[in-house]
This record gives C-alpha cells, sequence and structure tokens, in this order.
C-alpha cells in the first residue's frame, strides 16, 4: 500500500510526463507553423524521439532534487529551479544539434540549414511555460489536501513558555501550513507543580516521544540561556530523522550554520538544513550506483579468488557480516571479507587493537591494502552506505560514543562510507578515546560537504591502498 509521500511523488512523475510529453507536441506543431525554423523530411516527429527526450527531462529534474518532497517548500523556489534544469538541458541540446550538423556537413559535404538550432529556443521557451504551470497546479493540490488533512507532518515544540504558546497558536492558526503542534516537552528534567495541558513528558524522554509521536518537526522554544543545555538537546535530535528549528533569539549559538525559514508571521531557523544541494547529493548517489555496479560486476573473478583464499585461510565463510548504524540511525548488515579468525570475538564486541592477534596471515594482507571492504559496493549499490562518508560503527559502540559525545548523532545525517576523512586522517581507533579522536575529522567532512572533498578523500584512498597503509 502506497504512503500519501509515495503517492504524491507518482502524481509528479505523472504529471512531468505528461506536461514534458505536451510541451514537445507543442513545440513540433509551432515549428511546423514557422517556415524557416520548420522540421525537414529526414526530421519527422516520432514517439520514440518523444519518450527519449521525456525520459531524459524526468533523469535531469531528478538531479535537480525536484522529485523530493516540494509540499512544505516555496513553489516560487520550485519553478526557478525547473527553469534552471530546462536551461542546462536545452543547451546541452544545443551543443549536441550542433555537433551532428557539423559532422553530416564534413561527411557529406552538404551545407545543414540552421532551423533545428532555431528550434531548440522554441524547445526550451515552451517547456519553461508548460512544465512550471503543471506543478504550480499539483502544489495548489496539496495545499487543499493540506487543509482538508492529508499529509500533514507532526510538530513537538521543546518549551512551554508564553513564547512557545503563541508559535503553537500561530501554527494551529494556519491549516495550509500542514504542520498539527502534537504537544510540548519541558526541557528540564523535572515538571513544574502545575504541568502544562498538552505536555508530553520532560526533555529525558525526548527520544520516545519523538519514536511514539512520529515526529517530524522539532521547534526549540526554550527559555533557557545556557548554551551547552541547547547543543545537548540539538545534539540528541541528530539521526532522529526530524527537522529542527528554533526561535530566532537562540540563533548564535549555532555559528552561521542555520537558514531562516518563515511559518507564516513566525521566522525560525533551520538547524539542520541540507549538507548538499539536491544536485550534489543526486549526483553524487549517480555516481555511487555507477561505480559500485562496475566494481561488483568487472571485480566478480578478483573477488571469487580472494573469497578462495579467505576460505583456505580461515576455513569459514569468506564473508562476514555485522550490523552497523547508518544514516538517520538506522541499522543494516554490513558485509566484509573475514579478516579474523572464525568465532574471533564473544559476547561482548570488541574493537580492533594493533597486532591483534585474532587477525589471520591472509586477513593481515586484506586490511593492509584495504581489501576486505570490498564487498561494502554490495552495501553502497542497495543505498545503505555510499563510497565516501562517515565509517559506520556497531550500536554498541554507538551508544557509548553518544554518552560521551552527543553530537556525533551528527554524523548519521548522511549515509555512512567505505572511505572517509577520519579513516584517511586518522586510521582505525582501537578504544572510545581514538573514535572520538577521529570523530573530529568526520565531522570536519559532515561540515565542509562537497563533491570536490569527496574526489580529494577518494585519491588519499588509493595512495593509502597503494602504499599498503592500511591496518
Amino acid at each position: 500500500m502506497f504512503t500519501y509521500a509515495a503517492k504524491q511523488r507518482l502524481l509528479t512523475l505523472l504529471i512531468d510526463f505528461f506536461t514534458l510529453s505536451i510541451s514537445f507536441a507543442f513545440y513540433y506543431k509551432f515549428r511546423e507553423s514557422v517556415s524557416f525554423a520548420a522540421f525537414t523530411e529526414q526530421a519527422s516527429m516520432l514517439v520514440a524521439p518523444m519518450l527519449t527526450l521525456t525520459i531524459c527531462w524526468m533523469l535531469l529534474f531528478w538531479l535537480f532534487g525536484l522529485y523530493r518532497d516540494w509540499t512544505f517548500g516555496s513553489r516560487f523556489e520550485e519553478g526557478i529551479t525547473i527553469i534552471k534544469a530546462i536551461s542546462l538541458g536545452t543547451i546541452v541540446l544545443f551543443v549536441l544539434i550542433f555537433a551532428d550538423d557539423l559532422i553530416e556537413e564534413q561527411t557529406t559535404e552538404v551545407s545543414r540549414e540552421y532551423s533545428s538550432r532555431f528550434g531548440a529556443a522554441m524547445y526550451w521557451t515552451t517547456l519553461s511555460l508548460i512544465v512550471p504551470l503543471g506543478r504550480a497546479a499539483q502544489r495548489s493540490y496539496q495545499r487543499r489536501l493540506l487543509e482538508q488533512g492529508l499529509g500533514r507532518r507532526n510538530a513537538l515544540i521543546i518549551g512551554t513558555g508564553k513564547r512557545a504558546d503563541a508559535l503553537a497558536k500561530d501554527i494551529s492558526s494556519h491549516r495550509a501550513l500542514g504542520m498539527d503542534v502534537k504537544g510540548f516537552l519541558y526541557e528540564c528534567s523535572e515538571p513544574p507543580a502545575e504541568p502544562h495541558p498538552l505536555s508530553l513528558g520532560t526533555i529525558d524522554q525526548l527520544e520516545r516521544v519523538l519514536s511514539e509521536a512520529r515526529i517530524n518537526d522539532v521547534i526549540l522554544a526554550v527559555q533557557t540561556a545556557r548554551h551547552d543545555d541547547l547543543l545537548r538537546i540539538i545534539g540528541r535530535c541528530e539521526g532522529q530523522n526530524v527537522s529542527v528549528k528554533m526561535l530566532p533569539n537562540m540563533y548564535d549559538i549555532v555559528s552561521g550554520a542555520a537558514r531562516t525559514t518563515q511559518i507564516y508571521g513566525t521566522p525560525l531557523v533551520e538547524l539542520t538544513p541540507a549538507l548538499l544541494s539536491p544536485f550534489e547529493e543526486n549526483l553524487k548517489r549517480l555516481f555511487d550506483i555507477t561505480a559500485s555496479l562496475t566494481v561488483l560486476i568487472f571485480g566478480l573473478p578478483f573477488f571469487l579468488v580472494l573469497g578462495f583464499f579467505v576460505w583456505l585461510d580461515t576455513k569459514a565463510s569468506p564473508l562476514y557480516t555485522q550490523v552497523r548504524v547508518g544514516r538517520h540511525g538506522r541499522e543494516f548488515t554490513i558485509f566484509k571479507f573475514r579478516s579474523m579468525r572464525a568465532n574471533a570475538e564473544g559476547s561482548t564486541p570488541m574493537l580492533t587493537q594493533k597486532n591483534d592477534e585474532r587477525i589471520t596471515p591472509f586477513g593481515k594482507f586484506l586490511r593492509k591494502y584495504r581489501l576486505d571492504e570490498f564487498p561494502q559496493f554490495w552495501n553502497v549499490l542497495v543505498g545503505d552506505m555510499s563510497i565516501v562518508g562517515p565509517r559506520p560503527e556497531r550500536p554498541y559502540f554507538v551508544k557509548q560514543l553518544l554518552e560521551h559525545a552527543p553530537h556525533y548523532a551528527r554524523l548519521h545525517r548522511v549515509r555512512p562510507g567505505i572511505t572517509s576523512w577520519g579513516q584517511v586522517k586518522f586510521g582505525y581507533a582501537a578504544s572510545i578515546e581514538e573514535m572520538l579522536e577521529r570523530m573530529k575529522y568526520d565531522l570536519f567532512y559532515i561540515e565542509n560537504m562537497s563533491l570536490t572533498m569527496d574526489f580529494k578523500i577518494l585519491l588519499a584512498t588509493v595512495y593509502v591502498m597503494l602504499t599498503g597503509r592500511g591496518q
């Protein structure tokens, strides 16, 4: 059964398919009515070219993040993003047409008409007029659904003062916002003698309330001025797959790492903005899929040979699995080539130590050149991991790390990676203290994420592999 969000995403795809196809039909008819831009006999309209172009446009829209949830976003911003995508696609199309004309002129020595190049401008105009209108119609429809109670988000306000009550009243008075305040949490551990009528508990019960009330948005309206307390609250919300906002007079604690949003008359500060632009994020994912498929397909014979030697070395299954904590705190199963003897770990999880006696002779070779990590390209392909990102840890150690540093959960905002800045600069960690030290490098990566930095980490990883600096 489809969720509301899945149904809306499917509707978006259908609307785009329809408006893109209609745009192509209008473009064709318009060109036929203009003598200098009319199609030649060799360029007649076919269904196949229309479908091909439509699919290409939809892939480009995905790269630009146009299939993420825009329900609560700006319709104007969505329209501008559509035009940006259309402009880039039209430029690429124009270059391809121009190159095709040049090749044909040189091959046949027959001068080509320039009508197809004029047609690119017509195509851009048609798309820019029709496609945004389809999206605008869908957003208006979604807004009516929100007012009727469909697709709404649950909000939790931390704080119970006058400002918190005023904020809740402002949200409830604007149904089109699509947000329902489920209740309040006290920012202290002990509730007052006269509890708030909509109280859901104290800050100590935050994680439970987020889960039970299915909270999507957390809004901080706390009275305390202690920055450490505020940062601790924010850290506990990290990795919970919730959006975190706060009232603007507390903005100074985030050191400029936030952007302002608006709930009608109430300005808020977004504390969990996207780390990458939608285009960069989707391009990163596209690279992950392409690279992992390439490695898994062409590296299969090599992996079979490695697996055979692992079996000879350990007399156990070549693949070793562990439960790790991934994006938004979700657990997943990671795959590695076995580098330790069978049953090397008891009931209590243990970190790998330097010169660990549990590591087999062939396992040392695998670890030295990071070859034990190669099965994780399957995790990358299915979306549990990325090629570059903070290394995932086991739930047992994550719990300890969060007790020492609540902001460790910030690493769970992204997919974990096969390689990371912390892995390259610090290496393997043999204790909780070393894991906390390595965390500083991974937090630096989170705050400075870019495709350029990913490429830098990949180059550094290749150097580590070639020089055998693994452990």
